[in-house]
């Protein structure tokens, strides 16, 4: 077959059918179906909405643009900050907070579902309906696919999209994200908020969320190759919807963010709507997939995938740069201090008399949680969590404590070792002067820590 001829059919393939003229004669009674020029003038208001409010969410959102320029810290990060300020339109959104919702706004986003997101989100909401308006008043021709401009769209989609996967995946992935400390073990699972039952569930099993962040960063994989657009998009709708879930139903402050990176999945996966129903529900063949080109050239395309294949890599490069050296730095893979562990307050004295153990003491202190050389976390006989700057001087034999919330507040305590798992401790705290004798605790006697995988299992493990 002639390469027109091949032309000829492809675009016979990929063009819109033909009207039905039963449905010309339908009349405009409730219920009828739209005719295909109905539908066309639906679809083409639609699609300029999601070119408008979803170019204006990836060319806003600070996040977007972060995870775009490497992510990190420093002046990526200050980058970050100024690109917000300059879309944060701070006067029309306190004008809408206090006109529209009868409210006030702070003047800063941090990134979760504050009052702030969600006033400005309605701020680009309303601007591109109104958009759309103008677009659509101005502009009334029949709606005509352009293939370039469509796949220039899903060009900024895709990388903004799989930057994002890749800003998530890499934290997992590493695994940074979620986390059990050691204070999460001796504390009264009622006294979790949802979301810290979320991050424990995950933090306890590594493997479990190193799983989750190859995932994400596999959807963003896909996402750089327009050929595999569509099976990325798929993939990343699929994690998206889970991680949207997990939000709503554990009450997670990333709720705005979720929806919009599953929006934009459904984006790039709405041209492909008719097709990937033929694929699971109809027994034809597929029909071939819309051009991608983004340019005239066929060799200004190739140099094109390849600068997004490479552009992509960078970018995951960086991710998993940044976070394994802040894992290294300040999280799990930070070296362990001598006195790491749980210990237990065996014997409490103050001022020279004994202080029982009684749970109504919200002042005896119960446990004693190192989690590294610059924090420690004392927990009180009432379960109540006080946490503390520190500093562990080993060879001076001694803790200073302090407190965030008073400069003024600090405690120096001498410590003696009576052996690897027996310490004392004594110094003056809070106007009284205390003596401690503690018992550092078996980490590996806690179920939760010490049980691991076991492939015979002669009963279940539930508790």
């Amino acid at each position: 077959m002639k390469v027109p001829a091949v032309r000829a059919l492809l675009r016979t393939l990929t063009s819109s059918p033909a009207p039905n003229r039963a449905a010309r004669r339908t009349g405009p009674r409730t219920g009828a179906p739209l005719r295909p020029s109905q539908w066309d003038a639906v679809a083409q208001v639609a699609s300029r909405f999601g070119v408008v409010y979803s170019g204006l969410y990836c060319l806003t959102t600070p996040q977007v643009l972060l995870s775009l320029i490497g992510g990190g810290l420093g002046h990526r990060q200050k980058a970050a900050d100024a690109w917000a300020k300059v879309w944060a339109i701070r006067p029309v959104r306190q004008w809408v907070a206090a006109r529209v919702f009868d409210t006030t706004v702070g003047d800063h986003f941090d990134g979760g579902d504050n009052r702030y997101a969600w006033v400005g989100q309605f701020c680009w909401l309303t601007a591109a309906a109104a958009a759309t308006g103008a677009w659509s008043a101005l502009d009334r021709r029949p709606r005509t696919r352009d293939v370039t401009s469509d796949a220039r769209f899903r060009l900024l989609v895709r990388m903004c999209l799989a930057g994002q996967m890749f800003h998530y995946g890499a934290a997992k992935a590493i695994p940074l994200q979620f986390q059990l400390p050691l204070a999460r073990l001796v504390e009264p699972f009622g006294n979790f908020t949802p979301m810290t039952a979320l991050w424990s569930q995950t933090g306890a099993s590594k493997p479990y969320q190193v799983l989750l962040g190859c995932a994400e960063i596999a959807g963003g994989l896909l996402l750089l190759l327009p050929r595999t657009t569509t099976l990325g998009a798929l993939l990343c709708a699929v994690e998206l919807a889970q991680v949207l879930i997990l939000n709503m139903t554990y009450d997670v402050p990333v709720k705005l963010h979720s929806f919009h990176l599953l929006l934009l999945s459904l984006v790039l996966l709405a041209p492909e709507t008719a097709r990937l129903a033929d694929f699971f529900l109809s027994r034809d063949g597929v029909r071939p997939a819309a051009g991608t080109e983004l340019f005239r050239s066929r060799r200004a395309d190739r140099v094109a995938t390849a600068a997004q294949v490479v552009a992509g890599l960078w970018m995951l490069g960086a991710q998993l740069r940044n976070d394994r050296r802040f894992w290294s730095a300040f999280g799990p893979g930070r070296e362990k201090p001598e006195l790491y562990g749980i210990w237990n307050v065996d014997a409490y004295a103050s001022n020279g008399q004994d202080r029982p153990a009684l749970t109504t003491d919200g002042r005896r202190w119960r446990r004693v949680v190192v989690e590294s050389a610059d924090v420690v976390t004392v927990q009180h006989m009432d379960d109540s969590f006080d946490l503390h700057p520190a500093s562990i001087d080993m060879t001076g034999r001694s803790i200073t404590l302090l407190k965030m919330a008073d400069p003024q507040w600090k405690a120096t305590l001498t410590l003696a070792r009576e052996g690897d798992d027996r310490l004392t401790l004594e110094g003056d705290v809070a106007g009284e002067h205390v003596r401690l004798r503690l018992s550092r605790l078996d980490l590996d006697s806690l179920p939760l820590v010490g049980r691991g995988f076991n492939w015979v299992q002669e009963s279940s493990s539930l508790r």
